[in-house]
């Protein structure tokens, strides 16, 4: 029992961590500008989850030290990346690419660290501190992790199909990524009845579903469609070579551990009756 619980111990934290990040991307549309906005606290709770995850993924093996500095290697590249371009093109932003590829051939515990702690290092660069990061953490972490599962899913394959899936999932992350953060900020950035498009208080669900489709829709899709088709390009394009690469990082740093098969034992030898025994 200890020991499946260990083998599942990665799955049940990642699970809870998604559990109380919903939390917090929801509270916001039941109790608008009162619901606490802790901006230090919550970032640094997102960054030691993660840092969680990878202690548990150390531990059931399925990450290895070494592992660990490809992650800072890519984490520094996208942090990098994104201080050159801060808000991107209309939208798109590059570093969602390695994020994906990373999880994709890493892993779910692997992804969400490497989108979490990207977004908070390139925060720290670009003076981008500020209530909206632990949700950015929480939205890019997702966005690997679900990375994660697509590449167990496919066993981490490159063949046209995998890619063609991955494609898809680069292009909605992009979607669910900026409308995640729109749903955080809707009822705590835009002034409460100020528009037909502004959250209420104590609208019905129907009423903010129907409120919120319209300011996405005003506000937010042609943005989040360009995030959308970048990350899809990208991953055409450079997914293969990038996959096969990190992949074979992943085979020379990473020891697969198997139980022990049991040695059998040798069956006692038979002695013929037609022997006789010594005088």
């Amino acid at each position: 029992m200890t020991r499946w619980l260990v083998a599942r111990g990665e799955g049940v934290l990642l699970l809870g961590l998604t559990a109380a990040g919903l939390i917090l991307f929801i509270g916001p549309l039941f109790i608008g500008p009162a619901f606490p906005q802790p901006a230090v606290l919550f970032s640094a709770l997102v960054a030691v989850s993660a840092l969680v995850v990878l202690g548990i993924a150390l531990q059931t093996h399925r990450l290895s030290t070494r592992l660990l500095a490809v992650l800072a290697a890519l984490v520094a590249i996208d942090a990098t990346l994104r201080l050159v371009i801060v808000i991107g093109l209309l939208g798109f932003s590059p570093i969602f690419f390695l994020i994906i590829a990373g999880g994709f051939v890493m892993g779910p515990s692997f992804g969400f660290a490497s989108g979490a702690l990207t977004l908070l290092l390139s925060a720290v660069l670009t003076a981008g501190l500020g209530p909206w990061l632990p949700y950015q953490m929480l939205a890019a972490g997702w966005v690997g992790m679900g990375a994660g599962y697509l590449g167990r899913l496919t066993r981490r394959s490159t063949s046209p199909w995998a890619i063609v899936l991955l494609c898809v999932y680069g292009a909605a992350a992009g979607f669910v990524y900026g409308l995640l953060l729109d749903l955080w900020e809707w009822p705590l950035l835009v002034a409460s009845g100020s528009s037909p498009l502004s959250w209420v208080p104590g609208a019905g669900v129907a009423a903010l579903l129907r409120r919120f489709g319209g300011f996405y829709l005003a506000t937010s899709l042609a943005y989040d469609s360009f995030r959308a088709a970048g990350n899809l390009i990208l991953i055409a394009v450079l997914g293969p070579a990038v996959i096969r690469a990190l992949d074979r990082f992943r085979r020379r740093f990473l020891l697969e551990w198997a139980e022990p098969v049991p040695a059998s034992e040798p069956a006692p030898a038979k002695i013929s009756a037609d022997v006789g025994t010594p005088a």
